[in-house]
């Protein structure tokens, strides 16, 4: 993770709406829905290189982390961590973090975990497939502590 620490991820507007989707496909092969959102101050997407990208909306003191994504030729480099990591950072002292995640992805899980996000509940059926049972979620949570 070392080789990000100079990098400071940049905003997605809605001017990169292209690639972004493009970038979106590549990494969970399917139609994103976010970049409608690009412009609504609630709203704050950022991305590494065009290579990464996380996506949240906050309301307050809230956070919800809605999606991270690592182009598949650029994954377990730690853009991911660092990219999650960032977001926290520059979160005010005291910001509630929520995000769920499917059940079954386990690297996405152990990162999670690491940074120090604890399980709350888990959605049955929160993830639809296309010729198969949804899958569970776990709904996770972090607040970042004051100093």
């Amino acid at each position: 993770m070392l080789e990000h620490q100079n990098t400071k991820p940049e905003p997605i507007t809605k001017d990169d709406a292209s690639w972004f989707q493009s970038l979106f496909k590549v990494c969970f092969d399917r139609e994103e829905l976010w970049s409608q959102h690009l412009g609504d101050h609630k709203y704050e997407a950022f991305h590494i290189s065009k290579q990464a990208f996380i996506f949240t909306y906050t309301v307050d003191d809230s956070t919800d982390l809605l999606t991270i994504g690592v182009h598949l030729a650029q994954r377990k480099k730690g853009l991911a961590t660092y990219l999650l990591k960032w977001v926290i950072a520059k979160a005010p002292e005291g910001q509630k973090f929520f995000l769920d995640v499917e059940c079954q992805n386990i690297a996405a899980i152990q990162l999670y975990k690491k940074i120090g996000f604890e399980f709350v509940s888990i959605r049955k059926g929160y993830y639809p497939q296309l010729s198969a049972p949804a899958l569970d979620a776990f709904v996770m949570t972090y607040q970042k502590l004051l100093s």
